[in-house]
């Protein structure tokens, strides 16, 4: 058992290091943070039950949480937030305790760790180390929304699709064949890839099969790749400039 538990920290402080909330925290700081938390997993295609953000805050630490809002009315669902290794859920209950109705999916095996909710906030209150990466963290989050809703007002599904892509996608990086390879959301569904855009699954495939087509993109089963970088630029109304300027920022970090 304490060998087990040994293994179990040892992997969350190697998870928590490289993650953006919690890089450039003291290795002690994080030990005794996850000293208090317990471990928990969630199967793959499971549905977690929202009310469990009302008593613990969960530090992700291998998997995909997908957090999908669905209107009760038309059963069409939207993903608002794609959270993986070093991100927290729930960041809204975290901050004002009040119920945040979504439906969080594992989209693969997921471990975790689970701190009480008001213990979460002690740490925060008590630790100015976890506010100042806690605060550029939460940022994010928010210009995610706002870029998303902007986008659902303005762009096109093409627009939307090619952005999603993109954010993804680091341009100074490629495989053995001169592709760019697409992370975290390079083996979803079209179904899951039109939540993300406020889509449907049919107009998100009749879109892919025209960036194959253009040799825009690589798709295959569990698989996407970018072929054509500047095309996909065009398609997004991104400048080549901002996103090699995005990721050289995520470098310097």
């Amino acid at each position: 058992m304490e060998d087990g538990r040994w293994k179990m920290e040892a992997k969350a402080l190697a998870t928590l290091h490289n993650s953006e909330l919690f890089e450039g925290v003291d290795e002690p700081l994080l030990q005794a943070l996850i000293s208090e938390c317990e471990p928990v997993s969630w199967k793959k295609g499971e549905t977690l039950d929202p009310d469990l953000a009302r008593k613990h805050l969960y530090i992700i630490l291998d998997g995909r949480l997908k957090m999908t809002q669905i209107d009760p009315n038309t059963g069409r669902s939207v993903t608002l937030f794609l959270l993986n290794s070093g991100d927290i859920y729930d960041i809204f209950t975290l901050l004002d305790d009040h119920e945040h109705i979504t439906f969080p999916i594992a989209l693969d095996h997921i471990d975790a760790l689970r701190i009480p909710l008001p213990r979460a906030r002690e740490w925060l209150c008590e630790h100015q180390e976890f506010n100042k990466q806690f605060l550029p963290y939460l940022g994010k989050m928010l210009r995610h929304l706002e870029a998303f809703s902007e986008s659902m007002v303005f762009d096109d599904t093409m627009t939307r699709l090619a952005k999603l892509i993109l954010r993804h996608t680091d341009p100074n990086k490629r495989d053995h064949h001169g592709h760019f390879p697409v992370r975290l959301i390079h083996n979803l569904s079209h179904e899951s890839l039109a939540e993300m855009i406020g889509s449907v699954r049919a107009v998100v495939s009749t879109q892919i099969h025209k960036l194959k087509e253009e040799e825009i993109v690589l798709s295959k089963r569990g698989h996407l790749a970018i072929k054509n970088l500047e095309a996909l630029l065009k398609k997004s109304d991104i400048t080549e400039q901002c996103i090699y300027e995005k990721h050289e920022k995520k470098r310097q970090k």
